[in-house]
């Protein structure tokens, strides 16, 4: 190839024919990490398309004159491996018929890629829309999100995730129809059963099952998506990602805007539950929810995350209690959300109820004895805790790191209570230096790796949006001035 014939574009310019003249390039109207979306004219019928090119960035030229596309930087089986992944997420979308899904009428190979053809869809996204308007009227959030779990349920009765769902893939028309679109992500699923699946996610939007690549995943995995794009619609607020509520309190949509009706408010909060069997199983038993028609039962809507403080908690903190105990009454313990946490949970929460008696109980005047006797009684909860953190350090890995953040949160919860009772029983309560030295490589080398990864998404792809991801999963693990440099960038970039 003749290094004088590259483009110094990497799109198809304006006035290009496709598919023998069959369609005409008007303008490219978006780009991501491994493809090019333009509008397009489609000659015999003259009507607006929407063509979706398989072109990952960075990797690829264009041959000025012949537009076909050579691979730089990228192997050819790999290369061929994501245009395989292309042309399947088009004929999925072509077998399935919703009028609240985009449809794919063509699929075509030219110029060495492959190509989607979509109607084009006059209409703002959810996203554009709150950004310019703010929260939508309640009303008008039902309305659109019922359309869209029409949708769902149609897929998941197909056996399919869409994995993606938020509100800058579903599109409003002029005449307020709503349509789900980028089904990039979209895989074939056996509900409640673990299958290796390349591990995709939005933060604030995507459930911690979605954090690692062979966790159980089903139904219940869009319906958080759903849960956070609602949670999102009516507050204006992006939710707090599902690996960071195992360590902090999320603000329910009625604190945020206390209008909402109580309806709106318990089913947010059940579809977002971090345990997956916690939240609906089904887009009916949400809608039923949110309509009243079934309405679900107060769950443990804060048992798989951190409690709010209560007003006694907080002014015993203030006006009497020593350092030590401020520490232990205000450390928001959060147990993992996962099944195989069950135990985890219960055993965290009962920890946290023992360790906060106990500043009641000295804060109400009760003497050394009460703190000995709360101590020995919270033993088997201390070893059961650091037993537990342990076997998930041993789990912990790059591919795996929820397992590692609910380690994390662990340990924290050990320092609290060390805090509180290692004066009384050292030699019970000593293990959290034992923990972090088996926890921080493990925390440096996935932080290390998700960060490389986010370099790599945003210097070779130039896709901002996965790279703020990764950046971010990487600071969750481990704080790194040089990733939050990197991170910042990347935001700007977007």
């Amino acid at each position: 190839m003749d290094e004088n014939n590259i483009n110094e574009f990497t799109e198809l310019q304006p006035g290009t024919g496709l598919n023998g003249g069959k369609y005409i390039i008007e303008k490219k109207i978006g780009e991501g990490g491994f493809g090019i979306t333009y509008k397009a004219i489609q000659s015999g019928l003259d009507r607006p398309v929407c063509i979706k090119e398989y072109f990952p960035a960075g990797r690829c030229v264009r041959d000025t004159y012949a537009r076909t596309i050579h691979i730089q930087g990228m192997d050819q089986d790999k290369f061929e491996k994501y245009r395989q992944s292309f042309v399947k997420e088009a004929r999925t979308l072509a077998g399935l018929r919703h009028s609240s899904i985009v449809e794919v009428i063509d699929i075509f190979d030219e110029n060495n890629t492959s190509y989607m053809v979509m109607p084009f869809i006059e209409g703002r996204s959810l996203q554009a829309i709150v950004d310019k308007e703010g929260p939508l009227t309640y009303p008008e959030a039902v309305n659109y999100m019922a359309q869209i779990t029409d949708a769902v349920g149609y897929i998941h009765e197909r056996h399919i995730l869409h994995r993606d769902i938020k509100p800058d893939n579903i599109m409003i028309t002029a005449d307020y129809k709503a349509i789900l679109i980028d089904f990039g992500s979209a895989r074939e699923f056996v509900e409640d059963k673990t299958q290796a699946q390349t591990s995709m996610l939005t933060h604030g939007y995507a459930p911690t099952e979605q954090y690692t690549t062979t966790s159980r995943k089903g139904s219940y995995t869009d319906i958080y998506a759903i849960g956070a794009t609602l949670y999102f619609i009516l507050t204006g607020k992006v939710p707090m990602e599902a690996a960071a509520r195992i360590t902090e309190h999320m603000p329910e949509p009625r604190e945020l805007r206390p209008d909402l009706p109580e309806e709106a408010n318990r089913t947010i909060m059940k579809a977002m539950q971090l345990k997956s069997s916690d939240r609906h199983q089904t887009v009916k038993e949400f809608m039923d929810d949110l309509r009243n028609i079934h309405p679900s039962e107060p769950g443990p809507a804060q048992a798989t995350e951190a409690p709010k403080p209560s007003k006694q908690t907080v002014q015993a903190k203030t006006e009497a209690a020593p350092k030590a105990q401020q520490t232990v009454a205000s450390s928001d313990v959060k147990p993992a959300g996962t099944k195989k946490n069950k135990g985890l949970i219960w055993g965290l929460v009962a920890a946290l109820v023992v360790v906060v008696a106990v500043v009641v109980v000295m804060l109400v005047g009760g003497g050394d004895k009460e703190t000995t006797s709360a101590a020995a009684n919270a033993q088997t909860q201390y070893k059961e805790m650091a037993a537990r953190c342990m076997s998930q350090i041993s789990l912990g890995s790059t591919s795996n790191t929820q397992e590692l953040l609910n380690a994390k949160a662990l340990l924290d919860s050990i320092r609290s209570m060390e805090a509180q009772y290692g004066a009384e029983i050292p030699d019970v309560y000593n293990r959290s230096n034992e923990l972090n030295a088996a926890i921080e490589p493990k925390l440096k080398q996935a932080a290390a790796d998700w960060a490389e990864e986010g370099d790599n998404l945003m210097n070779e792809f130039k896709d901002y949006p996965k790279a703020i991801e990764n950046y971010t999963l990487s600071l969750q693990l481990k704080e790194d001035p040089a990733v939050r440099e990197k991170l910042e960038y990347a935001k700007n970039q977007k």
